[in-house]
């Protein structure tokens, strides 16, 4: 009996093996509906890259800070204003696959349980949901494998689009 409870043990270890050797890798080739968040580090920002829009449009790569210098302001600051200005620009910037460029102000939220962002390093290339990013010391380059359309946002938050 114990010999029987051996090979029984033995061939469910082969089976758990053989599956997670053949489980698609994380990343690979973007499903619908499927994004990554990631930590850049120059400059340091999060972002989110998207294999397809939760309405369905375009994969596109949603980058979030305090506010982008040439973002609008969003609200106007009333006359008189004194503060910070840079905390009243639009704090997203978001290009799509196909090339279109928005701002926005809004949240990215949490990391979801058990899917951490993935941290960037200078000098790293990653492949993530269809983007090629590139992450340097003067920025960060998100590039779309599909149409070549993207975006930089160098060290001091400027962004362009291409």
């Amino acid at each position: 009996m114990a010999s029987w409870l051996t090979g029984a043990r033995s061939l469910a270890v082969e089976i758990i093996c053989t599956s997670v050797a053949f489980a698609p890798l994380a990343g690979a080739d973007p499903a619908p509906g499927q994004f990554v968040n990631v930590k850049a580090p120059s400059p340091p920002m999060r972002c989110q890259l998207s294999s397809d829009d939760s309405d369905g449009g375009d994969p596109k790569v949603v980058c979030q800070t305090a506010g982008f210098p040439q973002a609008p302001m969003d609200p106007m600051p009333y006359p008189g204003w004194v503060g910070d200005p840079a905390v009243l620009h639009q704090n997203q910037a978001i290009i799509t696959e196909s090339g279109e460029f928005t701002w926005r102000t809004a949240n990215l939220g949490l990391a979801p349980a058990g899917q951490p962002d993935t941290a960037l390093a200078i000098g790293q290339t990653q492949h993530l949901q269809g983007w090629t990013v590139v992450a340097t010391s003067d920025g960060t380059t998100f590039t779309n494998d599909a149409t070549g359309h993207g975006m930089v946002i160098d060290s001091a938050y400027n962004v362009r689009p291409f």
